[in-house]
């Protein structure tokens, strides 16, 4: 319990407490409970006060009523918070260097620039808590939760985050190196620039999480991961990744930029902006690698920019362009049809799928039925087998006599790897016959192609299933090592979605 001279003195100022402490540097202070009935600072408690500077190194601060408190640059070292209620207080600069915090309250609490290494914070609620720029090395957090929170630039190297909460937090610059975030929830996390060099990542919950070129992933250690919420839909789903995989798998292109559509998305407004910017960089190489619809309905669109170029820039240019002509959009839009804002937002929503990209990105309709289309569910053979969409003719008839490819494994019968083989060979012939048929000399003739394959696979109900049961068993990168085509990646890119279908 509290210690009654020990809150007198505290309750003289600053000054005398710092002093007396340093006058007593072998006696602990015992602040300890100190919520209880006959305490007179600020109500019976310390909720409030300002502690600012104070010197509580060593202080048995457990279970205490500190919410709100002011404890900006006091020096904690090897204080004893447990349990401690720290909601919302200021702890800006403060040194918790080698605390006991176990299971204290932090939510809301601001420790931006804070010491806390070597902390043992395991079961601390630090939910929305503001972390920026904290040093947290070897800090102790098994089972925190840290859900919320602000962690730019934050330095975790060799923490220990095992089990830990870190749903929707911003990770934007932190310090994972050799940290240990085995279970550990990042689901919807930004981790962009974020350094996860030599971690441990094995059982992590990764969906919907959000890098960027400059996420390091090196040396990552990880057997398997999760790529939906409650450990579900396991990578691989059998056994482990072996050394290196994980990173090969989730490291993205050093030459992309990402943009991230939460509401909706203009494909008309997107199209006009992205010309701009093909204008106004004066040849530079820019095109849609792919196409990626979120299971929280975000969509998002990695663009391929060439090495050294400058990338916020160009993330920058297309948002500020597409804000621009989304407004001009929306005005014609209500003015021609009288619509509400509302409905302008549902129509945005609806429109975020792939077959309206290819409408708008194509510019015109690339026919290529010729004989056998995707439409036409009775899977009867084209006349002509060189013609383009007779190999989707092929794939269509694959489904309907129930011949499903499946993923090539070293112990997979025979027929299922020739049938997954076979698979990749019409995929490219077909590839090679619109290439044939149609120019692929610019990015966006390329992507028209692409983008062709993808409205035909939209537009035939069997086939889209047949091939989201392939995608789930297989995934890309099976397919990948099949097909020999300069398109071959950007379509299976911008098929991985199909992966997430239910």
């Amino acid at each position: 319990m509290v210690n009654g001279e020990h809150l007198a003195l505290l309750k003289q100022g600053v000054d005398a407490w710092n002093k007396w402490k340093k006058n007593n540097p072998q006696i602990r202070p015992n602040l300890s409970f100190a919520t209880g009935k006959g305490i007179t600072i600020k109500g019976g408690k310390l909720s409030g006060v300002d502690l600012s500077r104070t010197n509580l190194s060593g202080a048995d601060l457990s279970r205490t009523d500190l919410m709100g408190a002011n404890l900006s640059e006091a020096n904690l070292k090897e204080a004893y918070i447990s349990e401690a209620d720290l909601t919302g207080a200021n702890l800006t600069n403060a040194d918790f260097t080698s605390a006991d915090l176990i299971s204290a309250n932090l939510i809301g609490a601001n420790l931006s620039n804070a010491y806390l290494s070597g902390a043992d914070l395991s079961k601390a609620n630090l939910s929305g808590a503001d972390l920026i720029g904290t040093k947290l090395i070897g800090a102790y957090l098994r089972g925190t939760n840290l859900s919320g929170a602000s962690l730019s630039g934050a330095n975790l190297t060799g923490a220990y985050l095992k089990g830990a909460n870190l749903k929707g937090a911003n990770l934007k610059g932190a310090n994972f190196s050799r940290a240990n975030l085995t279970g550990v929830n990042l689901q919807r996390v930004k981790a962009l620039d974020t350094n996860f060099n030599k971690a441990i990542l094995t059982g992590v919950c990764l969906e919907n999480w959000e890098t960027n070129s400059a996420t390091n992933l090196d040396e990552v250690i990880c057997d398997y991961v999760y790529l939906q919420a409650d450990q579900k839909e396991r990578s691989p789903r059998s056994g482990n990744f072996a050394p290196g995989e994980f990173t090969r798998l989730f490291q993205k292109a050093l030459e992309t930029v990402d943009l991230i559509f939460r509401n909706g998305i203009d494909w008309q407004a997107f199209l006009i902006a992205f010309q701009k910017l093909q204008v106004e960089s004066r040849g530079l190489e820019v095109s849609i690698q792919a196409l990626e619809n979120k299971s929280d309905a975000a969509l998002v669109i990695r663009v391929n920019v060439p090495p050294n170029t400058n990338k916020a820039e160009i993330e920058n240019y297309l948002k500020r362009e597409y804000e621009y002509e989304l407004k001009a959009i929306d005005k014609e839009y209500r003015y021609q049809r009288q619509a509400s804002y509302e409905q302008i937002a549902i129509y945005r929503q609806q429109s975020a799928n792939l077959t309206q990209m290819v409408k708008l990105m194509g510019c015109r309709t690339i026919d290529v039925d010729a004989g056998a289309s995707l439409d036409d569910e009775s899977g009867s053979e084209p006349s002509q087998d060189d013609q383009p969409g007779a190999e989707i003719g092929h794939l269509v008839d694959m489904v309907q006599d129930g011949s499903h490819p499946q993923a090539i494994q070293d112990d997979s019968p025979p027929e299922q790897k020739q049938s997954l083989t076979q698979t990749a060979a019409k995929i490219q012939k077909l590839l090679q016959q619109l290439e044939q048929a149609y120019p692929i000399n610019t990015p966006l003739e390329k992507q028209r192609v692409v983008t062709e394959v993808i409205e035909r696979i939209e537009s035939n109900p069997t086939l889209k299933a047949w091939l989201v049961g392939v995608l789930k068993e297989v995934g890309t990168e099976a397919l990948k090592g099949l097909i020999d085509h300069s398109l071959a990646n950007v379509l299976l890119a911008a098929l991985e979605g199909y992966r997430d279908v239910d």
